[in-house]
């Protein structure tokens, strides 16, 4: 996860929330995209970097993620997405 922190200077690839620069302290997350516990692998192909609130929702209305337009799609309709983006490629 190191790299995702340093790749996207701990900023939410979402939302781009620094909270570095407004707190001084990295709090964004690794989130993997397939979880682990549904047989996702750790790699970096599989992760990104998101804030508290962005790792909070997605788990919690289990979002998809498309890989066709890097976003997590939520049951209400809403696509959240990815508005840094330096190692995940569209498959679009």
């Amino acid at each position: 996860m190191e790299w995702l922190q340093q790749a996207y200077a701990g900023r939410c690839q979402i939302c781009l929330f620094d909270p570095r620069a407004r707190y001084g302290r990295r709090l964004c997350h690794g989130h993997h995209i397939q979880w682990l516990s549904r047989g996702g692998e750790d790699e970096i192909e599989n992760m990104i970097l998101v804030c508290p609130n962005h790792h909070t929702a997605v788990h919690h209305a289990d979002a998809v993620f498309d890989y066709g337009d890097l976003g997590f799609r939520f049951a209400n309709g809403l696509v959240e997405r990815l508005q840094l983006n330096r190692h995940l490629q569209s498959a679009a």
